[in-house]
């Protein structure tokens, strides 16, 4: 049984649930914060692409919007503002992490460094 599709912010322990699912619920993990943040540590297989790009709406908008999207930043305000981004653009199955990185790293799951 796969998880619910749609546009929703999901706690970290629900994040790491969806991404350590079935491979049917794989989805692409979103790092939104910078270069200097993202090398402090990140989530496994996450692709980082910086909210501050003076492109970023555009390298967004050129994704491919049939595929299950992760967001997250810091603190979960421009993984919340990407994801609403994201539903404007079309994208159907995107999941924020609410209260981003630092609440992921507070209850205590894996992080790549």
């Amino acid at each position: 049984m796969g998880i619910e599709q749609g546009c929703r912010e999901l706690s970290p322990r629900e994040c790491f649930m969806l991404i350590d699912g079935s491979p049917q619920d794989r989805c692409i993990i979103l790092d939104v914060r910078t270069a200097d943040e993202f090398r402090e540590g990140h989530l496994e297989r996450a692709e980082n692409l910086d909210y501050y790009r003076p492109d970023f709406k555009k390298l967004i908008a050129s994704l491919d919007k049939t595929s299950r999207y992760l967001v997250y930043c810091r603190k979960g305000l421009r993984g919340k503002k990407t994801m609403e981004h994201m539903r404007e653009c079309g994208f159907q199955d995107v999941t924020n992490i609410s209260g981003g990185f630092e609440n992921w790293v507070a209850s205590g799951l894996p992080v790549k460094k």
